[in-house]
């Protein structure tokens, strides 16, 4: 669905303002990489203030996005299906987190080992970073997951240890030589 309306757009905006644009496929990919980033944020922001909770989401949008950033993970057939498993899984967080608020120490080890194990996860064709430079993402990555130990919150360790879960690959993941 996001796909399909991205080309629809681009193929009109291309065709109504040709010296301005780049090609479709260019001007498809900007408008469907706004749309993958805009649309979850703009979602959480609706449920945020709906429920009271926008800052617990922001919190844990920002934590989970930095990590997702440097460590990959997995990846949704379709940016439908992705863009609803992040925002349940987030607004969960926000939402029921408190749960977790003593237990951020083990959290944070637990997701310090899958960091280590796993980070990072299903980036080769989501990169242009070379893969002999993938042990710095690892190791940012790591840092990332201590960092969240220090600021020891159960928000940020929730999503910390949600990203880092979904580093674990079912068919084997991609191994760092």
């Amino acid at each position: 669905m996001i796909d399909e309306f991205a080309t629809k757009v681009s193929v009109a905006l291309v065709r109504k303002f040709p010296n301005e644009l780049p090609s479709i496929g260019i001007t498809r990919y900007g408008l469907k990489f706004i749309i993958s980033n805009g649309l979850p944020l703009i979602l959480l922001l609706l449920f945020g203030w709906v429920m009271d909770i926008i800052q617990e989401l922001m919190i844990c949008y920002i934590a989970f996005a930095i990590l997702r950033m440097v460590s990959g993970g997995y990846h949704a057939k379709n940016p439908e299906v992705c863009l609803v498993i992040s925002t349940t899984l987030l607004i969960c967080i926000a939402k029921f987190g408190y749960f977790l608020q003593d237990y951020e120490m083990i959290i944070g080890m637990i997701s310090a080992i899958l960091v280590l194990i796993f980070a990072p996860s299903n980036i080769k064709n989501q990169t242009k970073i070379l893969e002999r430079h993938f042990i710095y993402l690892k190791i940012l990555s790591f840092i990332l997951v201590l960092i969240g130990i220090l600021i020891n919150n159960y928000l940020i360790s929730a999503s910390i240890l949600m990203q880092s879960l979904l580093l674990i690959s079912l068919k084997g993941g991609e191994k760092i030589d």
